[in-house]
């Protein structure tokens, strides 16, 4: 999974987890734990990586082969 689809993943259980009925001492502790992990994956989104190699230059043709405009 990449990084964007992980800081989704963990938005969806943040809004799930607040309707959980967790004793309070827990509810910090998880929530505390799963705002750290959002907090790191989105510190670290702007440096992932793009394995698709024509993203990293312009790869644009124009083929416009027809010479009987009318």
């Amino acid at each position: 999974m990449s990084k964007r689809q992980w800081l989704c993943l963990f938005g969806v259980w943040m809004m799930v987890f607040l309707f959980l009925g967790v004793p309070s001492f827990w509810h910090k502790m998880i929530a505390l734990v799963s705002g750290l992990i959002i907090i790191i994956i989105a510190y670290n989104l702007p440096h992932e990586k793009r394995s698709n190699p024509s993203a990293s230059g312009s790869s644009f043709v124009e083929n416009n082969n027809n010479s009987s405009i009318a």
